[in-house]
């Protein structure tokens, strides 16, 4: 559009030069003075509108992947004369966007006035993001030219991933023999009743029963039970060469996703789990089951990627200490060679029960080096592993599919 509106400028103002000089009329020297100074004149008046105004962002820190929130700009003129007709945004990077307009017009700024802007935030997937800078446009008064200024810095954001409601990942755990975890009673926390005593120093005043203190004449409190916890850790295979796809369909996001899950399943059953996801950075985290365990698992699942150049054998010999003695180790990887079935059986050899979780890609493809993923899966499931495939595309709680042996 501006390049049309020069071309016609010029070309109009030709014209009139030229029609003057045959004619020798003054008005046509007059109208091809003016359409010549135009647009410089509209240059000149407008270059300095986005000058002497200062942005100032309000936004989260912490989102949760899917999730909205509000982000504030805030524009200030500190210079002494109004400015009109400019847009403000926020420069956005690959996995967040705007629900709803992008760009907010600023009709007028006095001196010294502010103007606040808001849009939604939302956040399409879990990473870790810089906002800003917030950027200011303005055209000149005929729009000819274009200005621009980057403002406000820019903030971080941290998103994390989203559990979702996943199958049991733990019926086989205790035993490879068994086909459900065996049940113990523990006395304490849970959710079931186990029965009564008498209260000692300590005890929550929330679990005193006053029919049975009313009775007795003494404070008389109720105690629970709950499931014995398997203990677990969850291993995100980070090696780059076996990651595939792009953005949300990428092998990473859908690994990180169903880590989240399966962390999120394990805690809310009392388990003490563990991740180990070591790339380029490290983002381990040492086994636990208390309760900030979660919000600790979940911030390095939003910082990991699939960068990593050491075989998964090495990772998991590096991190031996945070593999539960007796528990149950949860592999979470989109490989596709023989090297799962050698860790797979050296887990089991040492004690472990295997878990193996394949992630497959959209338009999957064996190359000569590779095996199919049911294929892969069928042979670990073959070898005692409890192996999952992982379709692509779809939710987790549909995605998953628990593979038999010979199959």
């Amino acid at each position: 559009m501006e390049f049309a509106k020069k071309h016609v400028l010029i070309a109009a103002s030709t014209f009139l030069l030229l029609v003057g000089l045959v004619l020798a009329v003054r008005q046509l020297y007059i109208m091809f003075a003016v359409l010549a100074l135009l647009a410089p004149v509209s240059w000149y008046l407008s270059r300095s509108t986005l000058r002497a105004l200062e942005v100032v962002r309000q936004a989260p820190g912490l989102m949760k992947e899917g999730q909205q929130r509000p982000v504030r700009l805030t524009v200030t003129n500190s210079g002494v004369r109004r400015r009109y007709f400019f847009t403000v945004s926020d420069r956005l990077p690959d996995g967040l966007e705007v629900a709803g307009e992008e760009r907010a017009l600023v009709p007028s700024l006095a001196a010294d006035e502010q103007f606040t802007v808001e849009y939604t935030l939302r956040a399409r997937r879990r990473g870790v993001y810089e906002i800003g800078p917030a950027i200011l446009e303005h055209s000149d008064l005929i729009g000819m030219f274009q200005f621009e200024r980057e403002l406000g810095g820019s903030a971080e954001l941290v998103v994390h991933p989203t559990p979702e409601r996943i199958p049991a990942v733990w019926d086989r755990a205790a035993s490879l023999r068994a086909p459900q975890q065996p049940r113990r009673r523990f006395r304490g926390e849970g959710t079931e009743f186990y029965g009564t005593r008498p209260f000692v120093p300590g005890d929550d005043l929330r679990r005193v029963d006053w029919k049975s203190t009313a009775r007795r004449g003494q404070l008389i409190v109720r105690e629970y039970e709950r499931a014995e916890a398997t203990d677990a850790t969850i291993v995100l295979d980070l090696q780059r060469s076996h990651h595939r796809g792009q953005g949300d369909d990428a092998t990473v996001e859908r690994a990180v996703k169903l880590a989240a899950s399966v962390m999120a399943q394990l805690l809310e059953r009392g388990s003490s789990v563990g991740l180990v996801a070591a790339g380029i950075e490290d983002h381990s985290v040492p086994p636990s089951a208390d309760p900030r365990q979660r919000t600790r698992m979940l911030d390095a699942l939003a910082r990991v990627r699939a960068d990593g150049t050491q075989t998964l054998a090495g990772v998991l010999a590096e991190y031996q200490s945070y593999l539960p003695d007796g528990g149950m180790v949860i592999v979470i990887s989109p490989r596709l060679d023989s090297e799962a079935l050698g860790v797979a059986e050296d887990l089991q050899t040492r004690g472990y029960a295997v878990s193996w979780m394949v992630v497959e890609a959209r338009g999957e493809v064996a190359g000569r080096r590779r095996i199919q993923p049911h294929q892969l899966a069928a042979r670990l499931a073959d070898r005692g592993v409890d192996a999952w495939l992982v379709d692509p595309g779809e939710e987790l709680a549909l995605a998953m599919r628990r593979v038999g042996r010979g199959r």
